[in-house]
């Protein structure tokens, strides 16, 4: 009887992952301008005028990146533990028996450059989870600080 080896399914990051990882940072940088640029002038009032300081708005500078942070962490974790067990079935196969001549080294090659390949692959997964919370707040500050229409 012929053993099966369990495997668990990964969604496989794909180069429109990658796309869209580089879009959000995109995003990300220019809401992050448009609420310092909102918010800037709001410090400058409340350090001249306490009394008539937004404390509202200044609360959720300081209380609104921890939070995010943390759920960004939180979310990245299951793909960053992937990716430790990627490195480690991966370790743990190549030095498993020492071979020797042409062929093993081309064998150890090829699975090296497909190694790579899946690390790559979980490392668009793992920093999209990351980025998404911080990504989400900093849009959703933009969209509700920038003009109205």
């Amino acid at each position: 009887m012929a053993r099966t080896r369990k495997t668990t399914a990964r969604r496989k990051a794909t180069p429109s992952d990658a796309f869209a990882l580089a879009t959000a940072g995109a995003e990300l940088a220019l809401a992050s301008l448009a609420v310092v640029n909102a918010r800037t002038p709001m410090i400058v009032q409340a350090f001249n005028d306490p009394v008539r300081g937004n404390y509202a708005e200044l609360t959720r500078m300081i209380s609104e990146k921890p939070l995010a942070f943390a759920q960004g962490a939180s979310a990245g974790g299951p793909a960053w533990l992937a990716m430790a067990a990627e490195s480690n079935r991966y370790l743990a196969q190549a030095w498993k028996t020492p071979s020797y001549g042409l062929a093993p080294g081309l064998s150890a090659s090829l699975g090296a450059f497909a190694f790579w390949g899946r690390m790559m692959s979980l490392g668009v997964t793992w920093q999209s989870a990351m980025l998404a919370p911080v990504h989400a707040a900093a849009t959703a500050n933009a969209r509700r600080l920038g003009p109205k229409a």
